[in-house]
C-alpha cells in the first residue's frame, strides 16, 4: 500500500472564504494523486461537530464537497484526518493520530510526508517524526496556486 500524503486541508480553501476550495490547489493535489499517492487532508475538528442527519454542519458540507470535486476528476481522496483540539494533552493526541496512520497504511512515521503553514501542526508533527514540509501561508493571485505549495508537491512526486 503506498505512503499517504497528510495535507493540512487549510491550504485548499480559498483565503477568507470560508471554506471554498481553491480550484488551482485542488487540481494540483488531483494531479499528484493521479501519480499514485494517497492523499489524506488533516483538520481540526471544528468546536460545533454535529454530524446529524437533521443538522447541517459546515464542516460535513465541505468535506462532501472535497470528495465530489475528488470523484468528478477521476481522482480518490483516502479521507479526512480530524484532529481532536482539546486543550490537555493535544500535542499527544495528535502524534496518536499520526502514529494510528501509520500502522493503518503499514509504513514508518518518518516515511509519511506532512505538507502544512500552521506552525502549531509543524511543530508536532516534526516532534512525531513525519517528514514535513513548510509552507507558507500567503494567498496567492486569483486562478494560481500558491508558488510555495506548488513547489512542495512537486518535491513529493
Amino acid at each position: 500500500m503506498p505512503v499517504p500524503v497528510l495535507i493540512d486541508r487549510s491550504l485548499l480553501l480559498e483565503p477568507g472564504s470560508g471554506g471554498t476550495p481553491h480550484g488551482p490547489h485542488l487540481d494540483a493535489l488531483i494531479a499528484l494523486q493521479r501519480q499514485g499517492r494517497r492523499i489524506l487532508l488533516v483538520s481540526i475538528k471544528p468546536g460545533s461537530w454535529r454530524p446529524t442527519r437533521r443538522s447541517v454542519d459546515s464542516d460535513l458540507v465541505l468535506q462532501r464537497r472535497l470528495y465530489q470535486l475528488f470523484m468528478r476528476a477521476g481522482a480518490e481522496l483516502d479521507g479526512i484526518l480530524y484532529l481532536n483540539p482539546k486543550l490537555f494533552g493535544r500535542r499527544q493526541s495528535y502524534v496518536s493520530e499520526f502514529e494510528r496512520t501509520a500502522q493503518r497504511y503499514d509504513c514508518k512515521l518518518s516515511e509519511i510526508s506532512f505538507v502544512s503553514a500552521d506552525h502549531a501542526l509543524i511543530g508536532i508533527a516534526k516532534s512525531a517524526g513525519l517528514d514535513v514540509i513548510e509552507v507558507a501561508g500567503g494567498s496567492p493571485p486569483a486562478g494560481q496556486i500558491n508558488p510555495e505549495l506548488e513547489s512542495a508537491l512537486q518535491r513529493l512526486q
